[in-house]
């Protein structure tokens, strides 16, 4: 399973392959099941819902200063 970008991913388990928004919502559902806790899949869920609709991407920013040695 991979993300390429929003709303599109891919899923290869064997002989079930999905591809697109499918594989997305697949993708999303694995991965909130395979969290522990009730607590922690809603708060995930919200934050990720949040970050769907308001664009947001802060949590994504490299912010400190790149040296080239």
């Amino acid at each position: 399973m991979a993300t390429i970008g929003r709303n599109r991913a891919v899923v290869d388990m064997g002989k079930i392959k999905f591809q697109g928004t499918v594989a997305w919502f697949v993708w999303m559902f694995v991965h909130l099941i395979s969290l522990v806790g009730f607590r922690n899949r809603v708060i995930t869920f919200f934050n990720w819902s949040y970050n769907y609709f308001s664009f947001d991407r802060g949590a994504r920013l490299i912010i400190r200063k790149f040296q080239r040695n």
